[in-house]
């Protein structure tokens, strides 16, 4: 009785964490986007424009030929929420929490997954985004965001204060970060500049590799307090900050590491015990998906494919996406089961086109 008991215990375990684990899953077939349930059934046909991830598989954000996009959860496969996605913002890392800035009528609001929407008292035209930045800016300080209205002038939105719009400064047209440097710490966070763009000469998402000038710039510390006005330039800028600093458009961009592409080599390239990426024979700029427990048996055929890690929090190399050479059918292929029945193309069987 009580291994009956205790059996049916680990099978209501399995149960639930089954019910928490991704039941749909995006895809692509000739250039649209279509969902599949984890089943291999359709559920929504091709013919999305596109869809980008949230939050390591928890929900996708679906794109509408019509100019919506809507977040859908991955698990129930309802819509849970709908807007006009920036897209040039992208994941806005703020914290351990990721969120996407929607855009409408008269204003924005940022989503984050489990999190609910902040809507903001204003529509900005673009939220800067800062997934390409250092991994320190994000610790132990003020996390500011930088907003751009419609007149081309900034907002800046603290991330601990939900989101609200500092009142000072206001009305400047590019701004940079400032950083205090330290022998044995990475460099910190004391500050920002802004000014004019003829001033700090950046694009639009521009954190790094931007040229000093001589025009002048406002200084500001964390509390948004004016220390006051001096030439872009480190030594300048240092001077008034009393404290030796780098600022972060002098720095170099941080090498990328995420969905890194998987380039052939010549060498087999293991994912795990039982997947690896191989050679082709026939052709050097091909790599093959094989089951290495059943002699190297190929997983998808001999076609070409183009394979590409995807990254999560917890794993740079957590799952591969994979896009077929002749049809430019895009798929997910979990080689370790962690989000996607293991060893399984995401992709509905009649889509399959390859040999």
């Amino acid at each position: 009785m009580k291994f009956i008991f205790s059996f049916f215990c680990y099978f209501l375990f399995l149960n639930a964490f089954a019910q928490q684990q991704p039941q749909y899953i995006p895809f692509k077939f000739n250039g649209e986007t279509g969902v599949m349930h984890t089943s291999g059934k359709e559920y929504k046909e091709p013919g999305l424009s596109n869809y980008y991830l949230m939050d390591d598989f928890r929900s996708y954000i679906l794109s509408k030929n019509d100019g919506t996009d809507v977040v859908m959860d991955a698990v129930s496969g309802k819509e849970l929420f709908s807007g006009n996605l920036d897209t040039d913002c992208g994941p806005l890392k703020v914290g351990n929490d990721t969120y996407h800035h929607f855009q409408f009528e008269e204003t924005s609001a940022l989503l984050a997954p489990g999190k609910g929407a902040i809507f903001l008292p204003k529509r900005y035209e673009k939220i800067e985004p800062n997934s390409n930045s250092w991994d320190n800016e994000n610790l132990n300080g003020k996390q500011l965001i930088w907003a751009l209205k419609n007149d081309n002038t900034y907002d800046i939105l603290d991330a601990k204060n939900n989101f609200e719009a500092a009142k000072e400064p206001s009305s400047f047209e590019s701004f940079d970060l400032v950083f205090r440097t330290n022998n044995d710490a990475p460099p910190s966070l004391v500050g920002f500049v802004v000014g004019k763009k003829t001033a700090i000469k950046r694009e639009f998402g521009q954190q790094y590799n931007i040229p000093s000038s001589d025009e002048t710039v406002n200084a500001y510390d964390l509390n948004f307090k004016k220390i006051g006005s001096t030439p872009y330039q480190e030594n300048s800028i240092s001077k008034m900050f009393n404290t030796k600093i780098q600022l972060r458009g002098s720095m170099i961009a941080p090498p990328g590491v995420k969905n890194q592409p998987i380039q052939p080599s010549g060498k087999t390239i293991a994912l795990n015990k039982e997947f690896s990426l191989i050679p082709s024979k026939d052709d050097p700029d091909k790599l093959i998906l094989v089951n290495t427990q059943k002699g190297s048996k190929p997983v998808l055929g001999n076609d070409k494919f183009d394979y590409r890690y995807i990254s999560t929090s917890k794993n740079l190399k957590a799952l591969l996406q994979l896009r077929h050479a002749d049809s430019g059918s895009f798929f997910y292929f979990d080689f370790d089961g962690t989000y996607f029945p293991k060893g399984i193309p995401m992709i509905p069987e009649k889509y399959r086109s390859w040999k």
